[in-house]
């Protein structure tokens, strides 16, 4: 299909077939079973259809409904920004009421998930993360978990997800880093974050000292880590460093 070609919207079929793929392979995978080609189904119905939320209206008021026609989000806020996939039940949607934004649940209700007090909201793509901006000051942003605020607003941009992790930035063009599974986040301190692939961890420079950081957020530069005794070394391995996940 041509990239710019629309893509047919999915059928409640369709959605009670997707729902019956994931649930048979998460069922197949806790029994230890493979699973690929219920895999790759899955991967092929979702790439074939539209599976985006749609936006009315009711009374000057806008709502969420699924590809199924369910009413996900009530018709109760001013504005509702960037819909979500069926495929991602979990995601939460922007919404705006009076003038300022929350993230709120598509569980029917609409539920926020906190007080409407942000100046902007929005996704970052391919995650469960949200960026919140605050109107006193627009040029940093914090990192929101489930609607929560969970990191300062001192972001300033990010990179696209990778390894498992999205790389952040701050002030002055510093590094800092989210895992997308572990939730550990470290700050913009360091000059560069660089990942070598599966399995390995992440490299921190830090003032120009090449390292890597612990699981509870230290710096340990490759010439401290080498200094050290073996026992020392042990400890710290056992702690484990931020790491791009092995697929084994």
């Amino acid at each position: 299909m041509n990239k710019d070609e629309k893509l047919p919207k999915a059928t409640a079929a369709q959605a009670d077939r997707l729902d019956f793929l994931t649930a048979q392979i998460k069922r197949e995978r806790q029994e230890g079973n493979e699973c690929t080609h219920l895999a790759r189904e899955l991967h092929r119905l979702i790439r074939a259809f539209d599976w985006y939320d749609e936006i009315f209206e009711e009374n000057g008021k806008k709502g969420l409904r699924n590809v199924r026609g369910e009413v996900v989000v009530p018709a109760i806020y001013d504005e509702l920004l960037y819909p979500c996939p069926y495929y991602l039940p979990s995601m939460l949607i922007g919404a705006a009421k009076d003038g300022m934004y929350a993230m709120v649940e598509r569980d029917g209700k609409g539920t926020p998930c906190s007080e409407f007090e942000y100046q902007h909201v929005e996704p970052i793509p391919f995650t469960l993360f949200d960026i919140a901006v605050k109107a006193d000051d627009l040029k940093h942003f914090a990192i929101m978990v489930k609607g929560k605020v969970f990191t300062p607003f001192e972001m300033v941009d990010y990179d696209m997800p990778c390894d498992d992790h999205v790389i952040l930035k701050g002030d002055n063009n510093k590094c800092g880093i989210i895992g997308m599974s572990s939730l550990i986040y470290i700050a913009p301190i360091y000059d560069e974050v660089i990942s070598n692939g599966i399995g390995t961890d992440f490299i921190f420079i830090k003032d120009g000292v090449k390292g890597r950081v612990t699981t509870d957020k230290r710096f340990v530069g490759d010439e401290e880590f080498n200094n050290m005794s073996k026992d020392e070394q042990d400890k710290l391995l056992e702690l484990g460093f931020i790491s791009v996940p092995d697929l084994k």
